[in-house]
């Protein structure tokens, strides 16, 4: 199969952690024909969804992990299979190129996980659908609305709608002096909405990463444990990660949510869950797959493309 994946550099991934390292290899091991795309190298050629690519070759060497060549330009509707790896910010450049995959789609690639998706189901507001399951929350940019929330809830979380890796999430307590200010700079003067929530003080027990793989939740979540002097247990953020098998309220949510993610077209999922509650929905790149094959020796990427090459091309 011809497999293109349109990825951040590669240059710059953390090779330790790096999913989308371990799916190459484990496509090159598969003899597919690999193309790499960075995303400002996607683009419309008329109305042919195209791009500037490479042949990639990868190994897992920490010092030398790819090699690059033949840069040329390509039609996308010409490979088989997209993987959409590009990390957020989810913003109007992440959007367009969601819509050069869209048109690809149309001509017949298998686009993973699906273009439309990706836009519209939102990896913080997408847990509102899933109300059951998750802490009290409001989506809001109002003043007002968010303080009367802090001063219900007294401790909260607030998070922005298009980063990743904890990257802007802020723990706010209803008598912090300076809370107005933090909301106005979160908010950007009350003009973007951000999600806020209750606190879960489980948060420093680690929050549980659950890869779902075609509707299939791996058998262990990777629990990242805050650092000390932190709450965010994302990697990114120096989070600790430890396996541990799931319990039965991980089955129950993943299970919940499995149906509904295919139907989607989401093929590769990440769902976080902190103290019992879900917390959010990943799909754009969802990660853990290399902790899940250090500790524990489960290849999540042959699961993938044992699916892959069940794809009708």
């Amino acid at each position: 199969m011809k497999i293109a994946v349109v990825m951040d550099p590669i240059s710059k991934i953390n090779y330790k952690k790096d999913s989308t390292l371990l799916l190459l290899n484990e496509a090159q091991k598969r003899n597919h024909q690999l193309f790499y795309i960075e995303p400002q190298d996607l683009f419309f050629k008329g109305d042919i969804p195209s791009a500037i690519c490479s042949d990639i070759s990868v190994k897992m060497n920490p010092e030398n992990w790819f090699a690059l060549e033949n840069e040329r330009e390509i039609s996308i509707k010409d490979v088989d299979v997209v993987l959409m790896r590009q990390d957020p910010p989810f913003d109007m450049e992440y959007v367009v190129n969601t819509y050069i995959l869209e048109a690809a789609e149309q001509e017949g690639v298998h686009v993973i996980n699906k273009p439309s998706t990706l836009r519209s189901f939102n990896e913080k507001i997408s847990i509102l659908e899933y109300l059951e399951f998750c802490t009290e929350t409001i989506v809001s940019s109002n003043r007002n609305i968010i303080t009367n929330f802090i001063k219900k809830n007294k401790k909260v979380v607030l998070k922005p709608l298009n980063l990743m890796g904890g990257q802007g999430v802020i723990k706010l307590d209803n008598n912090d002096k300076n809370l107005q200010d933090n909301i106005s700079n979160a908010t950007e003067n009350h003009k973007q909405k951000v999600m806020v929530q209750t606190f879960i003080d489980k948060v420093y027990e680690g929050d549980r990463r659950i890869l779902i793989i075609d509707g299939m939740p791996s058998q262990f979540a990777v629990v990242r444990t805050p650092s000390d002097g932190e709450f965010r247990g994302n990697l990114a953020a120096g989070g600790i990660a430890t396996t541990e098998i799931l319990n039965d309220r991980d089955k129950f949510i993943a299970k919940s949510l499995s149906s509904d993610l295919i139907k989607r077209g989401v093929s590769i999922a990440g769902i976080d869950i902190v103290g019992g509650y879900l917390t959010e929905i990943n799909i754009t790149c969802p990660t853990c797959f290399r902790e899940l094959q250090d500790q524990q020796g489960i290849n999540l990427a042959s699961n993938f493309f044992d699916y892959v090459e069940s794809l009708k091309v």
